[in-house]
């Protein structure tokens, strides 16, 4: 069983019978332990004296108020266009193996995504800023605040501070929506500070010899790039026996599909392999032509014919995507793929191009053997600039929507195995780097924590400040006050449990 699953299933065993001593112990309650539907709520007087200090200054507050709305607008926005898309790649997400359970526990150390002392420290300053700002703006309204502490729940759920509930009834709108929106708003502001930290400082500290060379970013399990030894983060610098100093030089040695003998340096250190070079497919999408032509994940494909052409070999990514750009929709062409295997007998396949915004589609992802390649040059810059590469709106709004799950794919803000590529202008490399990840993660963890609070249901800040929203919209169409606040719960009950179900539903698909 995988350890995730083990750990996991200790901590509900933990958790379980301790819920239920809390939920009928009178002496944890005098505590301030207290059950708090499904989680326990352990409640404290820490933070308290600080609120009250920095909710002093009312005007501050109140302008802050207006632009935490507008901002916990915008994000309410970004998220729900988020799982809309999501929801709508999930029909080509099925059948593709999840990335684990692991993943669904915001553990730092037993997530693989997230490192346990970076992971904590980023965790901590999330969830204290967004607390602390619930906190101030109650106080700055005029509402008391009777606790703050943490939710547990299996694993820490939480942090969070307890208005007076009869305070909070008692104020307006305005001042209730203010207090909602101030933990979204305090997160994303907390995070935009910190990109501009850490980006500033990797544009001006940072430089490479190695700027242009092909570099190895990740690779593939079970493929040829693993099987050669060859490590990610390793820079190649010949091929067969020519030096190779940029991408372009690299397709030039690299132009057809067969064995080749690889030079590199790793953390300094060279080292030789001999390599079949070509371009995998990684994956077929269902319901393409690749798909239907009877192409399927981990062959090679060696070459294509369109009508009336020559063949075109490939060795490399490049020259099949430089193909693809000459092709259009309705394109008759012929696949030349084999097997994983050496010995493998290439086999020929009639396809029928697709259209992708007006050049021929496949439906196929690829990659070189296994290698995912980029430069030092364009390391950086992805791991810096979420909208790199983005030519138009639609191609920008992608690419920030990859950035945000950029650690996923070891870019934090760039793969721990690439570091050794550049040199640090201001500071010792390792106390750079510590520096660099301590800002992506404080940024990162504060970007996730004030989306999804952002989402538009209960017990999320959002969903109150949706419910806010639908009460300002139908106090302006004359409706009593009884009847408002029957819509209003009604409409906001139905959109919290879409929202719930949507998240299930797109959680299930990506880990399981």
């Amino acid at each position: 069983m995988d350890p995730a699953y083990i750990i996991l299933l200790v901590l509900v065993a933990i958790y379980v019978p301790l819920y239920f001593y809390v939920r009928k112990s009178d002496r944890m309650h005098a505590r301030g332990i207290v059950p708090y539907g499904p989680t326990i709520m352990i409640k404290t007087k820490l933070g308290l004296g600080l609120m009250d200090r920095l909710s002093k200054h009312r005007r501050f507050w109140s302008v802050f108020g207006l632009v935490s709305r507008i901002i916990a607008l915008f994000l309410m926005a970004v998220i729900i266009f988020v799982m809309a898309l999501n929801m709508l790649l999930i029909p080509s997400a099925i059948g593709r193996s999840g990335i684990g359970i692991e993943y669904a526990l915001a553990i730092p150390g037993l997530n693989p995504m997230l490192p346990l002392v970076y992971g904590v420290i980023g965790l901590v300053v999330a969830m204290a800023v967004h607390e602390l700002a619930h906190g101030i703006q109650t106080r700055a309204n005029g509402m008391k605040v009777k606790s703050s502490g943490l939710l547990y729940a299996v694993v820490p759920v939480g942090a969070f501070v307890e208005p007076d509930e009869e305070d909070v009834s008692k104020g307006n709108r305005r001042a209730r929506m203010d207090l909602y929106a101030a933990g979204i708003a305090t997160n994303f502001i907390v995070a935009a500070l910190c990109f501009l930290l850490m980006t500033g400082a990797m544009s001006g500290g940072l430089s490479s010899e190695y700027g242009d060379n092909p570099a190895i970013s990740s690779i593939e399990g079970g493929t040829f790039a693993y099987d050669s030894g060859i490590p990610a983060g390793a820079l190649i610098t010949h091929i067969d026996g020519t030096q190779i100093a940029t991408i372009e030089e690299f397709r030039d040695a690299v132009s057809a599909y067969g064995a080749y003998d690889v030079t590199y340096i790793y953390k300094n250190e060279g080292g030789t392999a001999d390599v079949t070079m070509g371009v995998r497919i990684a994956h077929v999408s269902s319901g393409t032509p690749a798909s239907d032509a009877g192409v399927t994940d981990g062959m090679y494909l060696m070459a294509m014919q369109a009508e009336g052409g020559a063949w075109v070999e490939f060795g490399n990514i490049y020259d099949f995507m430089d193909f693809m750009g000459t092709t259009r929709p309705g394109d008759v062409c012929l696949l030349r793929v084999t097997e994983t295997a050496d010995d493998s007998i290439p086999i020929d396949k009639q396809v029928t191009l697709g259209s992708n915004d007006g050049i021929g589609f496949l439906g196929v992802s690829v990659n070189t053997s296994g290698f995912m390649f980029t430069t030092p040059n364009e390391n950086l810059a992805k791991g810096m600039n979420p909208f790199h590469g983005a030519t138009d709106i639609s191609e920008g709004t992608m690419s920030a929507l990859s950035f945000i799950g950029a650690p996923l794919s070891g870019y934090a803000p760039i793969p721990a195995s690439t570091q050794w590529w550049y040199d640090s202008d201001v500071l010792p490399a390792e106390v750079f780097w510590i520096l660099i990840s301590i800002l992506f993660w404080i940024f990162w963890l504060n970007l996730v924590l004030g989306l999804s609070n952002a989402l538009p249901a209960i017990p999320f800040d959002g969903g109150f400040l949706f419910m806010g929203g639908i009460d300002y919209i139908l106090e302006k169409t004359g409706m009593s006050s009884e009847r408002r606040e029957r819509y209003t719960r009604a409409v906001t009950g139905v959109t919290t449990w879409i929202v719930f179900l949507g998240l299930m539903l797109v959680m299930m698909v990506i880990i399981i």
